[in-house]
């Protein structure tokens, strides 16, 4: 094979010429664009824009408000397969009040609740007086009564009911101080205890007006405050109510 010229044109100031031989290195393959996917307490949408609006397109952006499942979501590059990006902010509970199941029918033996508000003291108002609700509990003390009442009317119908009570040393209320929702502030409740009775065995449960009344009141108002936040600093984003 007849060797052919190789002509090159170097820079004025420039000398020299390297030649390198063998493979040039492997190029990595083109990936798409890495997609925007958040979930996040209910502000993660407000939170998200304070900081990007300015490099999103508003008018390809919308916001979905789902009352009914208390969230709401921010889709942005609503056009474009490749660059869609959602960010997902919902209210839930917060991970000690799930635990405890308070208002949710969790049944507790009066040892296991008792070792699971030892272990989560700090959440206790008065810690004096949490470690004596976790004495009493881990050394439940309980009787159990049985009644059967009996009962003939004029015309020789007889009913029975049945009775059972429990008498014990567990404490019918208690206060703590804790988050009710994820990313919310602390709130101090009243936490009152009911005893279930199923033979001997007894299971208490645990039961809060006051947590349930800040549950409906932040239902009411958070999702409009977060609404009410955003529309200023996005004002042209498309907010739809679902």
């Amino acid at each position: 094979m007849n060797e052919q010229p190789i002509i090159v044109n170097l820079p004025d100031g420039q000398n020299t010429l390297n030649i390198l031989q063998g493979k040039a290195p492997a190029q990595l393959d083109q990936q798409a664009p890495i997609k925007i996917d958040i979930t996040g307490v209910i502000f993660a949408p407000l939170n998200f824009l304070e900081k990007r609006v300015g490099e999103i397109d508003q008018h390809k952006a919308h916001i979905l408000v789902n009352r009914d499942k208390l969230q709401i979501v921010l889709i942005i590059n609503e056009d474009d397969a490749y660059t869609r990006g959602k960010v997902l902010g919902k209210l839930s509970y917060s991970e000690i009040f799930e635990k405890l199941g308070i208002n949710m029918g969790k049944r507790w033996s009066p040892e296991q609740l008792g070792q699971f508000l030892k272990l989560n003291r700090f959440f206790f108002t008065v810690r004096e007086e949490g470690m004596s609700i976790v004495n009493a509990l881990k050394k439940f003390d309980g009787n159990v009564t049985q009644k059967i009442d009996r009962e003939t009317n004029e015309k020789g119908n007889r009913t029975a009911s049945f009775k059972q009570a429990v008498d014990s040393n567990i404490p019918e209320k208690f206060n703590m101080k804790l988050p009710i929702f994820s990313g919310g502030e602390a709130q101090e409740i009243e936490i009152e205890t009911y005893a279930t009775i199923d033979g001997m065995d007894v299971t208490i449960s645990l039961q809060s007006a006051g947590a349930n009344d800040v549950i409906e009141n932040t239902k009411a108002t958070v999702i409009d405050d977060v609404i009410e936040k955003i529309r200023p600093i996005a004002p042209d984003i498309a907010i739809i109510e679902q």
